[in-house]
């Protein structure tokens, strides 16, 4: 199994929630919760997670830290991934892969040693404009309010996704008293609440995703303080693909709300812009 397809299953859940539109209905609490922790404007977080997969020796995991401005869709998260397979960890000396990613509306930068010296004219910044992207697969791209790049963007979509979710206990995050909800997204009752345009791709790559996972809802672990704000979210998806099963686990934790500082993106010289070779990517895969 390719390390890019454990990458993708490991954000399964947050690409999942970000598409979601759904009616509104039994998930309405969080659904407030998601409007009022947008209205903050902006948060830090905390990333933390794992996956399993056969032919790994050892379990990944990941961890990083960051800030988000839900209005201007701008932020930064800096991660760390260790358990590795020898063929990666070895180009990269010992320790941890770091990665350094930045968010500026529609476009994604990531730096990381895994690209030094391997990206043309120095640059040490790899380039993406996500809504480019999303429309060369003919998804709307005034629907990627920021290029589905933002993490968070998620919490802006759980006030309209579709599915079922119950109290199941009180806690605390972060020294501060929480209200646990857990609840289940439906998948293809999710994909009927997108735009008209999207609505038919987005069913089939989920019809998709079914067939060769079982995967038809998603479930969510939300906590909600008692001003509303969304203070912490967990998943965990166990998916069989192929014969294999692979195991994913996700948890942010949100807080210090209110404004953040602004993100600058790197200098053109810096940068390598991969977006043509993705869009070329997408074309010859149909």
């Amino acid at each position: 199994m390719s390390l890019a397809l454990l990458a993708a299953i490991a954000v399964t859940a947050v690409v999942v929630i970000s598409t979601s539109g759904g009616g509104g209905g039994p998930l309405d609490p969080l659904a407030q919760a998601a409007e009022t922790t947008t209205q903050a404007g902006g948060m830090q977080m905390t990333l933390k997670g794992s996956v399993t997969a056969p032919g790994l020796s050892s379990r990944i995991s990941f961890s990083g830290e960051g800030s988000f401005n839900f209005k201007s869709h701008e932020g930064n998260l800096t991660m760390t991934m260790a358990g590795l397979p020898a063929s990666v960890t070895s180009k990269l000396g010992s320790g941890p892969l770091q990665i350094t990613e930045l968010f500026k509306a529609s476009t994604i930068y990531m730096s990381s040693p895994l690209l030094s010296d391997k990206l043309p004219g120095g640059a040490r910044w790899l380039k993406l404009n996500i809504a480019r992207v999303g429309q060369g697969i003919g998804l709307d791209p005034s629907s990627l309010t920021s290029g589905g790049a933002n993490p968070t963007e998620y919490l802006q979509y759980l006030k309209a996704a579709g599915g079922s979710s119950s109290v199941v206990g009180h806690d605390v995050v972060r020294g501060v008293a929480t209200t646990h909800y857990a609840g289940k997204i439906d998948l293809l009752k999710a994909a009927e609440g997108q735009p008209g345009a999207d609505r038919s791709r987005i069913r089939q790559a989920f019809q998709k995703l079914i067939g060769e996972t079982g995967l038809r809802a998603v479930p969510i672990d939300v906590w909600i303080d008692a001003h509303g704000l969304v203070r912490k979210v967990s998943l965990v998806l166990s998916l069989n693909t192929a014969g294999q099963h692979v195991g994913t686990s996700i948890e942010a934790e949100y807080h210090d709300f209110g404004p953040t500082q602004s993100v600058t993106a790197p200098a053109g010289s810096e940068v390598f812009d991969m977006t043509q070779q993705a869009l070329r990517g997408l074309s010859s895969v149909g």
